[in-house]
């Protein structure tokens, strides 16, 4: 059975540790100058060193020949810690000990001289597991330890060891180690394993085992069992490790923020069809956000990264702290701290992500600086409410637009629902083209249609097929509303590449900014407008087909159906 690399490359003197420097000048000091305490307490996260450090100090303070007050790892006691058979080192695991019966059973024993060594140490793991009355058993110890006895108390959870405990003891608070620290490592370990490891791995490693040292050496180790070439790569990691990666989230956080939310929800689906788990990629968006808020209303908050982030990884944080606004990124947290919760029980599992991207979307006006706000106001909020009068002036004094009291009902129903569906990119250009020029006019359009059908020809003879089965009914300022004979020819015209193509040739011909709006014959006709004989209504009656492929196919090609 092969040895796990937390155990194989463990540390063999205080020289060999990872970060803790605090720990070991003290202790090494201690050492030194000959001033042991006779009991410590150790405390800080799992897999940071504690174990490992105490099981060194017992070796230095027996060790018969140590050099720079560390241990020699050749005399007999070295020897024999190494390979966990020294007597006078009695590991304790608290947590299948906890009775005071078997805690009285130890400390009974504590007065017996050490066997070999100089000292009797005792190290008692995760000593917070104790019970009350084996705390209390400890405690009178702990007062008046014999002077060849050492204790060494390690704990995750300093908050629950007993004040009384916690005054009798020297008091060590280890921290998580950097990422960096993490990387130089694990990078030691794969040169001894002779493995070739991707740029990038490394770093993904040590973030995702949040400061443990063992954590990490532990999904290396795992990753190592599953390789067989020899050379590790990021994707077969993530992939291993069913993790995401935090430049996934900065990708997500940076495409909200540049308010491409199209692309955002696109980007929430990839995520999904990936396979990567949501409620962890939630959690990667609320802690990269919150890195964000920190950063931008103090930037000395990156020192505290340090743990979690590579410097590039700072670095970039601080870039897009720069440009983004506070109000954003609370909005940001806010959204996605709600979506965590709904993740869970959604029948969709991707629905909370898209909800809180749209909600963004929304509230997307109160996110604006004070001058985009100006810029918001002077030049769509005004003219769109100025453009709304004149409309209504116009529905009112023209005729035209009502020949029945239903029918003028539907017709301002569905006309809500068209202005409510467009894009706010196609009302911003509407809405500064109608600033700067004169509204279409409708006679002219239609007059000028035939040399429209023309002019787009050249550019795309398809359209021109489509186009001719199609007619103007209306105009609402810039937008000009056309009439597609066919469910089939509205889908074609009415995407953005093809939509655009049309424009350009009319604001050719009519010299004015359009944009262009494609309904269906039966939503023309439930608006109440006339559609009058097309080349295409002749066509059909001669073909008499109504299938919509085979006509558009005529259109396209020529030809007749026989």
């Amino acid at each position: 059975m092969s040895e796990v690399l937390y155990r194989k490359y463990r540390p063999m003197s205080f020289d060999e540790v990872v970060g803790q420097e605090h720990v070991i000048k003290t202790i090494k000091s201690s050492i030194k100058n000959g001033k042991v305490a006779h009991a410590y307490l150790f405390s800080g996260p799992r897999g940071i060193g504690k174990t490992t450090i105490a099981r060194i100090f017992a070796k230095t303070v027996n060790c018969q020949d140590p050099k720079d007050n560390n241990p020699c790892n050749k005399c007999n006691i070295c020897e024999s810690v190494n390979q966990n058979k020294f007597l006078d080192m009695v590991e304790i695991d608290a947590a299948t000990h906890t009775q005071v019966d078997k805690m009285r059973d130890i400390i009974e024993k504590i007065n017996f001289a050490p066997s070999v060594g100089k000292y009797k140490v005792y190290i008692i793991d995760e000593v917070h597991m104790l019970s009350k009355g084996a705390f209390n058993a400890l405690l009178k110890t702990l007062e008046e330890p014999p002077s060849h006895v050492i204790f060494i108390l390690a704990t995750t959870e300093i908050h629950k060891i007993p004040a009384t405990i916690i005054s009798r003891c020297q008091r060590f608070d280890f921290r998580r180690l950097k990422v960096s620290e993490i990387t130089e490592c694990l990078s030691k370990i794969a040169k001894k394993e002779k493995v070739d490891v991707e740029s990038g791995v490394l770093d993904f490693i040590a973030i995702n085992s949040s400061g443990g040292l063992r954590d990490s050496e532990s999904l290396f180790g795992q990753i190592l069992s599953l390789e067989e070439d020899n050379k590790i790569t990021l994707k077969e990691v993530q992939e291993i490790l069913s993790v995401a990666d935090m430049s996934i989230a900065v990708n997500m956080i940076t495409l909200i923020l540049e308010k491409n939310y199209d692309q955002a929800i696109e980007y929430v689906n990839k995520i999904t069809d990936d396979g990567y788990d949501l409620e962890q990629f939630a959690d990667l968006l609320i802690e990269f956000s919150r890195k964000l808020m920190l950063v931008k209303i103090s930037p000395q908050m990156e020192g505290h990264f340090t743990l979690e982030m590579t410097s590039e990884q700072i670095l970039e944080l601080k870039e897009i702290a720069q440009v983004a606004q506070i109000s954003q990124i609370v909005k940001i947290i806010r959204e996605f701290v709600k979506c965590k919760e709904d993740i869970k029980s959604s029948i969709i599992p991707q629905l909370p992500l898209e909800l809180a991207i749209a909600s963004i979307h929304i509230d997307h006006g109160n996110l604006l600086t004070s001058k985009d706000k100006n810029d918001y106001n002077n030049k769509i909020a005004k003219p769109i409410k100025k453009i709304t009068e004149k409309v209504s002036e116009s529905v009112k004094q023209s005729g035209n637009f009502i020949k029945k009291s239903i029918t003028f009902e539907k017709k301002e129903d569905i006309n809500q629902e068209i202005v409510e569906e467009k894009k706010e990119d196609d009302l911003t250009v509407s809405v500064i083209g109608q600033t700067q020029k004169n509204v279409v006019d409708l006679v002219e359009v239609k007059q000028e249609w035939c040399e429209i059908l023309e002019e787009v020809k050249p550019l795309n003879h398809s359209l021109t097929a489509f186009l001719k089965a199609c007619q103007p009914v209306d105009v609402r300022g810039n937008e000009i509303l056309v009439s597609c004979g066919y469910p089939f020819h509205k889908d074609k015209l009415s995407k953005v590449e093809n939509r655009r193509i049309v424009e350009k040739v009319i604001e050719e011909i009519l010299k004015i900014e359009v944009i262009l709006k494609f309904i269906s014959q039966d939503e023309a006709e439930a608006m109440g407008f006339e559609i009058s004989e097309t080349d295409l209504s002749n066509k059909k009656s001669k073909r008499g087909s109504d299938d919509d492929l085979v006509n558009s196919a005529l259109d396209m090609f020529g030809g007749e159906v026989v």
